[in-house]
């Protein structure tokens, strides 16, 4: 470890072939790491991660009521989780995960543009719509995938996105950029 360059790894927030933007890396930018970036390869994938108490959930969903669901579930979601604090709670948790696995946070999505139903087995399945399909799709995100643990007092919830082969991805950015022209 003395004197070695540490292997740093390009995070995935943006489109294949496209600059990380400077200021992800802080006030110094790339300038400030200790050794240069390693370019991704291959599959890549983006993961978020969220924690939230239950009973969090469940004193604003008693206060707010039908403000608080169709603010944030789709009428899809609420059906499903049948108004269980525990079950929002974990869509709540899948909803934050999404959003840092697509880089942007809340900030740059709403709530109800990640939906997050069960099949018929149980297990939940991710939809995007709008500014968050955009997103994953400017990633070149082929796939996402979503899980969800509730216990009495926490819910939480992993969610990954897969950029799997990108060369389809660039193929398209260049066509429509040559019929742009």
């Amino acid at each position: 470890m003395d004197g070695e360059q540490p292997l740093l790894f390009t995070p995935l927030v943006r489109q294949p072939g496209v600059e990380i933007p400077d200021w992800l890396f802080g006030p110094a930018g790339k300038a400030g790491l200790p050794g240069g970036l390693h370019p991704t390869q291959g599959v890549n994938i983006a993961v978020g991660i969220d924690i939230i108490e239950v009973d969090r959930v469940r004193k604003v969903f008693e206060k707010h009521g039908e403000r608080f669901l169709k603010r944030v579930f789709t009428e899809q979601e609420v059906l499903q989780c049948r108004n269980k604090p525990a079950r929002l709670a974990g869509r709540f948790a899948a909803k934050e995960a999404i959003s840092k696995a697509l880089g942007t946070g809340l900030r740059g999505v709403k709530w109800r543009e990640m939906e997050v139903v069960q099949l018929r087995s149980g297990r939940p399945t991710v939809r995007l719509h709008g500014t968050a399909m955009l997103r994953a799709q400017q990633l070149g995100l082929s796939a996402f995938d979503v899980s969800i643990a509730d216990l009495a007092h926490l819910s939480i919830a992993i969610a990954v996105g897969v950029q799997a082969d990108i060369a389809p991805f660039a193929r398209q950015t260049n066509q429509q950029t040559e019929e742009e022209s």
